[in-house]
């Protein structure tokens, strides 16, 4: 008895410890499995995560494109189904479908569109709350568009058990909405979890497909808007030009008869009849002079200006406009004209258009000089640049309005040519800017404030033996025929 009772208890022993031992075994197993099923998702998790990195460094830049590489990365690398990816269009207030994946491929890829008003689709709620979603039906994606025929084959879709539903977010707000579903129902915590970092990343490669969308989008619509500006700015050209010359014409013959009747007549002017007829000489000479003005713009701001620089003097030139302004108004305002003259090396310039500069300059001089004013004219050189200047003792310029002195129009309010008695438009000096800066110099002015006078300066690169061994680097050829410029204004 003794041997049988020993050996069953040995019998139930063993089988004790075999059981045991399959449960250790068994729990191992589990546990390694688990391991395994784990590291496989992480796997999976970070080949998503190289793929997604991959398309935000890639040259794709197209939303669609950006898009559907993503839907192909989810579901290569984790076995996800029916993936839907969905941008919020706020201004049109709806969602649209950017991609799919092959499973969906038979519907109207890209072209579902979702109004924000449906608050019955789960797409919208996901959007509208920024929350993540769970359906057991892919299709809740896609209402009303089903009840209304317009799913295309999302009707023969099979409904996995769970779909979800993620807010796609990018800086803190939402951008669209991502769905995707499983072919076994899976925990939102452990799903929600692991999709955390891959939306981040889906969020910044879709919102910067989308800023490039939106400035291919506003570059066009600045193009055609740019276009439609130089449209409209050659009609106004040539409306000025056709205009000025038509106003040229009956200008020039009024000022002749005016002339004519004031010098020449052959019967005996009261005096009030000669001071009419001097207010009307003046102003139809101002009038000539802004036609003048309205002319040179136009041809320079539409490229018919040619530019043929060769060595220039510019103390013989000086000399010569000093006395072409003295012998003309100057002497009424008894003007005293200073020459700072000094060995100066020649300049590349275009002298004809150098000579309108200098007119522009010392005739503005002489227009806003007081009664017995003083005008100098110097230079400076420091080798590859002569230096001009032009200094009065006019009202001279506040500070902030230095910056507008060479504007179009640029007449200032609080000092200089507002406080000019003459008047004028304001172009002069815009035409010499324009004038010198085409012949690769720089002008600017200079004033210690109102009432100290005003020094105005223009440099141009002096014309050495390199400069004067390649002359087409300076040389503008004008856009059609050339033009050359109507006469400066002279100081009235």
């Amino acid at each position: 008895m003794l041997p049988d009772l020993f050996n069953q208890e040995y019998f139930l022993a063993s089988n004790a410890f075999l059981i045991f031992l399959l449960a250790i075994i068994l729990s191992l197993y589990i546990s390694f499995r688990r391991k395994t099923q784990d590291l496989q998702e992480r796997n999976r998790k970070l080949s998503a995560l190289r793929k997604l990195d991959q398309v935000m460094m890639s040259y794709y830049t197209d939303l669609e494109e950006v898009a559907q590489k993503i839907t192909d990365a989810f579901a290569l690398e984790l076995g996800y189904e029916n993936i839907t990816l969905l941008v919020l269009d706020e201004k049109r207030r709806l969602l649209k479908s950017v991609a799919m994946s092959n499973l969906m491929a038979g519907s109207k890829r890209g072209k579902i569109e979702i109004p924000l008003s449906d608050s019955q689709n789960i797409a919208v709620q996901t959007v509208l709350e920024g929350q993540v979603k769970l359906t057991q039906s892919s299709q809740n994606v896609f209402i009303p568009l089903l009840e209304q025929g317009k799913g295309g084959n999302l009707n023969q879709v099979q409904r996995p058990k769970t779909t979800v539903v993620h807010p796609i977010k990018a800086r803190n707000k939402v951008i669209g909405a991502m769905s995707m579903t499983l072919n076994k129902a899976s925990s939102l915590d452990v799903h929600k979890e692991n999709m955390e970092e891959l939306l981040d990343v889906i969020g910044a490669s879709l919102n910067n497909a989308i800023l490039y969308q939106d400035l291919k989008v506003m570059g066009w619509h600045l193009a055609e808007a740019n276009k439609k500006m130089q449209d409209l700015d050659q009609m106004k050209d040539d409306f000025v030009s056709v205009t000025s010359h038509e106003l040229k014409t009956p200008m020039t013959a009024i000022r002749s008869y005016a002339w004519m009747a004031l010098n020449k007549s052959d019967v005996v002017l009261s005096d009030r009849l000669k001071k009419y007829l001097v207010r009307v000489l003046i102003s139809t000479e101002r009038l000539i002079n802004l036609v003048n003005d309205l002319l040179n713009i136009s041809r320079i701001e539409s490229g018919r200006i040619e530019i043929n620089p060769e060595s220039v003097d510019l103390i013989s030139l000086s000399k010569d406009i000093l006395d072409e302004i003295y012998y003309s108004k100057s002497t009424q305002k008894n003007i005293n004209f200073v020459l700072l003259e000094q060995k100066l090396p020649k300049v590349f310039a275009d002298g004809e258009k150098l000579r309108q500069v200098f007119l522009n300059l010392a005739g503005n001089a002489v227009k806003f000089s007081p009664e017995g004013g003083k005008i100098a004219i110097g230079f400076f050189t420091d080798g590859k640049i002569v230096e001009t200047y032009i200094k009065d003792e006019g009202p001279g310029i506040d500070q902030e309005d230095l910056g507008r002195l060479f504007t179009k129009f640029g007449r200032l309010d609080s000092s200089y040519e507002a406080t000019a008695a003459t008047g004028g438009s304001g172009l002069g000096l815009y035409i010499s800017k324009n004038l010198i800066e085409l012949m690769h110099g720089r002008i600017w002015a200079e004033s210690e404030g109102l009432g100290k006078g005003t020094i105005f300066k223009f440099s141009l690169p002096i014309a050495t033996e390199e400069v004067l061994a390649h002359p087409e680097q300076f040389k503008v050829r004008p856009k059609g025929e050339a033009k050359g410029l109507e006469p400066a204004a002279m100081p009235l």
